[in-house]
Formats: structure tokens, C-alpha cells, sequence
């Protein structure tokens, strides 16, 4: 039971965290898991990567050679080295698993690694904690926990998917969203947010405030 809950954190090479939550959770990971370069930011701030996965064309070559017994080099090229890394993890059986690092830096990297978390939320528990706020992928309907206020938007990675929603203060009753502003910039109305859909899937960002 106990390996069904650890928390593994994926590190991409975007920013590097500032916001308390998603610096707790770096925290208290049980592990974590660099994309190639984003060890060499991850060893600046004291920590050491317990794998560092990826094509390996960012590492420095200090910690190449220093963590050599953790190092996972992935050749091709089909992948950024998010999906790699997110490979790695799901051959491990890590199924519990926080993306840290997906943005900034460069805007093309940042809609690439968000859309890259539904791909491998199928079996598996996947969120991204950005500096201000959640991304969590749904492949199927559900409810996610909010609070009152709270900003969300709701992308779909599937153009005209059809949303029915509860719990938000511009109701979705089977809104196609055919383009990503389509429902954007919406508010939880309570403790709980429902959506419904079929197909998908659906990306949803929730604010911390």
C-alpha cells in the first residue's frame, strides 16, 4: 500500500519553483526524477535527483560524472524528455506523480509538457504544480475539490469536446470547446467542481487563490 501512495516528483528543465506548494512538494517526495538538466538546478538548491532521465544534451557534464549511477540516457528523439521521464517513472510502477518545472522559460516547451500529462494519466495519478497553480489531466468524468472563489479553466486537448459542469459560476451545459479560451477564466462556486464529458481529454487549472 505504501508504494501506491509515495509521491514521485518529475523535475522538468522549465522555472524552477518559488511558490510554497509546489516547493513542499519537492519536499516531501519520496523521490525525485530530473529531465537532464534540470538536475544541475535541482544540485544548486542542495538537493540531489535520485534518476536523472533524458537525452542528456543540457547535463553538465560535473554531474554527468557525479551521479553516473543514476543517469538514464534515452536517445531518440521522437520525445522531449518529460515523456521520457514519465516512461521511466511508469516502468518503475511509480504511479503517483507531481510534474514540477513544466513552464516558463519557453512557451512552445510549456504547451508541449502540459499536453504531454493526459498522455500518461490513463492508470496512473498525474498533476503539474506551476507557480500558480494545479494542472490536472482528466480522461474521464469526475469531481475535483475546490473552494469557493477559487479561478479555474478547463482546456480541451481534444478540439469539440462537449463539457456539462457543476460547481462553477458560468455554468458548461454541453459547451463544445473548440478553442482553449472557450473556458477560460471561470470561478468554483463551493467545494467540489463536476465535469462531465465523453471523449477528451480535458487539461484543468485551478488557481491556489
Amino acid at each position: 500500500m505504501k508504494a501506491a501512495t509515495e509521491q514521485t516528483v518529475i523535475l522538468a528543465n522549465g522555472d524552477f519553483p518559488s511558490h510554497a506548494t509546489p516547493l513542499a512538494a519537492l519536499r516531501e517526495a519520496r523521490r525525485i526524477v530530473c529531465c537532464d538538466g534540470a538536475a544541475d538546478q535541482l544540485w544548486s538548491r542542495g538537493l540531489e535527483p535520485a534518476w536523472i532521465v533524458g537525452d542528456l544534451d543540457s547535463l553538465s557534464p560535473e554531474l554527468r560524472a557525479r551521479f553516473a549511477d543514476r543517469v538514464v540516457p534515452v536517445a531518440e528523439q521522437e520525445t522531449n524528455d518529460l515523456a521520457k521521464a514519465f516512461r521511466f517513472c511508469l516502468s518503475r510502477g511509480w504511479r503517483n506523480l507531481t510534474v514540477l518545472g513544466a513552464t516558463g522559460r519557453r512557451e512552445d516547451h510549456t504547451l508541449g509538457n502540459l499536453s504531454l500529462l493526459a498522455d500518461f494519466a490513463a492508470g496512473a495519478s498525474v498533476c503539474a504544480l506551476t507557480d500558480t497553480g494545479r494542472f490536472t489531466p482528466l480522461v474521464s468524468s469526475a469531481v475535483l475539490p475546490s473552494f469557493k472563489g477559487q479561478p479555474v479553466s478547463i482546456f480541451a486537448l481534444d478540439p469539440g469536446v462537449a463539457v456539462y459542469a457543476e460547481g462553477l459560476r458560468y455554468s458548461l451545459d454541453g459547451v463544445s470547446l473548440r478553442r482553449w479560451w472557450r473556458a477560460t477564466l471561470n470561478k468554483a462556486e463551493g467545494d467540489r467542481i463536476a465535469l462531465t464529458f465523453e471523449g477528451g481529454p480535458l487539461l484543468v487549472f485551478q488557481a491556489y487563490a
